[in-house]
């Protein structure tokens, strides 16, 4: 099978290679801890060529299409926010290239930007492509996605244009909570309790949109009571933090949707799943090498018109 490009997911910590086909077939893969905070700002165009020296010597003229934080102010070129709403030619339009000699076109992905009904601003890098991947995934071009992560990203998308994004830090907060307040020294062990999960979901479904900090307490009064043990505090906050975010971000977007599609990590995406079906909610999931399919969406849409269409050189 012949090779067409090379899909690139390059974050703040890590970073993936993908050789893919012309049917958007993943013919190989890398991955590698070589994220843009590790590598500086002179190691970028080093750390391209070392990965994907291999495949370039086959076809040297491959096009590189990069998607996530390489494309921002920290990365190797920053490519701008697209205005949200925005479908795939308001993509294309605020493209960075990068001339890498040894390469064919390098081309970086921008990001979206929105504003909340109160007028402050939203952005996401990297969540946009993976969005393009899952919708020629599953076959549709109306869904809403959940992106689970450090920053939960929640979207909508009518007519294959995404029309509106909202963020949620929740694995950050858990993760803050977790190794830097009191309810950290309560948890023993590091196994997945699912009954305790279930218990932290089912919490976040009966309070108020304003009553989660109150009820984060409830991680530290449990165990101090009795009424649970240490081993399941971890999974408690974890359901009980997921669980608010689920119930705010689909009542946040004007949208409704009959299911959520859910586009993560396998352990990440396992556990919003089961969150949903707890809260009776329709959840399917996506794996997250669909980015690769985003690449080639943007592929198609640019040998469909002039190649250098809106494409900003650095």
């Amino acid at each position: 099978m012949t090779a067409r490009l090379i899909s690139v997911d390059w974050g703040t910590t890590s970073l993936r290679c993908y050789l893919v086909g012309n049917d958007g077939q993943i013919l190989d893969r890398r991955a590698s801890q070589n994220g843009i905070l590790t590598v500086g700002d002179d190691g970028f165009e080093r750390t391209l060529l070392e990965e994907t020296q291999n495949w370039r010597a086959d076809v040297p003229s491959i096009p590189v299409f990069m998607s996530g934080m390489i494309g921002s102010r920290q990365g190797w070129c920053e490519a701008p926010y697209a205005a949200c709403p925005a479908g795939i030619d308001d993509l294309i339009a605020d493209l960075c290239s990068l001339d890498v000699p040894g390469c064919g076109p390098v081309r970086i992905m921008p990001g979206l930007e929105t504003r909340s009904r109160t007028g402050v601003p939203d952005v996401m890098r990297g969540e946009e492509t993976q969005i393009l991947g899952a919708l020629a995934s599953i076959g549709r071009s109306d869904a809403m996605f959940v992106l689970p992560g450090t920053h939960s990203k929640w979207a909508t998308v009518n007519g294959n244009i995404i029309t509106a994004f909202r963020t949620y830090m929740t694995g950050e907060i858990f993760s803050a909570l977790k190794d830097h307040t009191i309810l950290g020294r309560l948890m023993a062990g590091d196994s997945f309790d699912a009954n305790a999960f279930e218990r932290g979901v089912a919490a976040a479904a009966g309070h108020h949109a304003g009553d989660l900090l109150n009820h984060v307490f409830s991680a530290r009064t449990l165990p101090l009571t009795g009424q649970l043990a240490s081993e399941g505090v971890e999974s408690y906050l974890s359901g009980l933090l997921i669980g608010a975010e689920i119930r705010s971000g689909r009542a946040g977007l004007a949208d409704a949707a009959d299911v959520i599609h859910v586009l993560g990590s396998a352990t990440l995406t396992d556990r919003y799943v089961d969150a949903c079906k707890i809260l009776e909610i329709s959840a399917k999931p996506i794996d997250d090498a669909c980015i690769v399919l985003g690449h080639v969406a943007i592929a198609d849409a640019i040998d469909g018109a002039d190649p250098r269409r809106g494409i900003r050189d650095r």
